[in-house]
């Protein structure tokens, strides 16, 4: 063999051994959890790779990433041609997201969750959601709830519904129509 070609397979080689690199999605397959990247700065597409997820016991919290964000990827036990997602990224290019109902990206102590048209963002003083809100189960509230629009239990609006029968004195109304 070549003592140049040689030395460039590795030259190659090492330099892909155990080294973390920046990578953006180029594919994916949510339904199986894989995406594919480019490796930067050479541009190098791999094949299948598995996208992370937050995960602790039973709990897991995962978004499917999107073509074009960036990750850093982590080779495993050092081999520079298997490489799995560790995170994704934000830079320049693939920037954090705005959140409308602060009308600005995160702060320090915040944590913000954005899916489509919908947000909600823990603030240190209080919890803010965009969107509509679905709960099947018992709500328990030991505080306040302000709501901007109307507020329904079943059928009846909170805003809307009117009592019949109504009379001076200590006689109760009828239920909401």
């Amino acid at each position: 063999m070549d003592g140049a070609v040689l030395d460039r397979q590795i030259h190659g080689h090492i330099s892909r051994i155990g080294k973390a690199r920046l990578a953006t999605v180029s594919a994916t397959d949510p339904s199986s959890g894989l995406i594919k990247v480019m490796i930067q700065p050479e541009n190098i597409e791999t094949g299948w790779l598995n996208d992370c997820a937050v995960s602790v016991g039973a709990i897991t919290a995962y978004a499917p990433a999107e073509t074009g964000s960036h990750v850093l990827v982590e080779t495993v036990q050092g081999d520079g041609d298997n490489y799995i997602v560790v995170a994704r990224i934000f830079d320049n290019i693939s920037v954090p997201p705005i959140f409308s109902v602060l009308g600005r990206t995160l702060n320090v102590g915040e944590y913000g969750i954005s899916a489509g048209e919908s947000e909600m963002v823990v603030t240190r003083k209080k919890i803010l959601i965009s969107g509509d809100i679905s709960v099947s189960g018992n709500i328990s509230v030991s505080g306040e709830i302000t709501a901007s629009g109307d507020v329904k239990a079943g059928d009846i609006s909170l805003s809307g519904h009117r009592h019949s029968g109504v009379q001076s004195g200590s006689s109760q109304t009828t239920t909401p129509i």
